[in-house]
């Protein structure tokens, strides 16, 4: 009776954590969707889990996540480039953690910065205001 009352409350704390999780998982099957997705701007991490630097970064950027998650328009995410490797070459991953920003399907930026909270958050603010102020300009110029 002790095993099973462990199981459920894993069961329980598995469930939890998969529904507040504010960061997205991108596969093979999901990512060139996901990035189409216009007007979003994705702050992604291709990552390996047993990276030894990708390890030490994922509280980080499961702060970020939740940090940004009533941010319209910012998704962060990540893929495991152990699993979904079409989707890692594409990307041109070379190292682990790679910090890439999208929009609108298109590469943007490659972070290279601190890896801390703010300066995480700092830089997908920046980059968020810049992509949508170019969004606009080339609205205004067809119109």
């Amino acid at each position: 009776m002790g095993s099973s009352r462990v199981l459920v409350l894993l069961l329980l704390s598995a469930t939890v954590m998969a529904v507040t999780a504010d960061v997205v998982s991108l596969t093979d099957a999901t990512y060139a969707d996901k990035l189409k997705e216009q007007d979003t701007l994705w702050f992604i991490k291709f990552f390996a889990p047993w990276c030894g630097h990708c390890r030490t970064l994922a509280p980080t950027w499961e702060k970020l996540g939740t940090a940004l998650a009533d941010e319209s328009g910012i998704e962060v995410a990540s893929v495991d480039c152990t699993t979904s490797k079409a989707t890692c070459t594409k990307a041109d991953i070379r190292s682990y953690p790679s910090l890439k920003i999208f929009y609108n399907g298109e590469e943007v930026k490659k972070y290279q910065g601190a890896r801390d909270l703010e300066s995480l958050k700092a830089f997908v603010l920046q980059e968020y205001a810049e992509a949508t102020k170019a969004a606009k300009s080339e609205e205004a110029a067809v119109l």
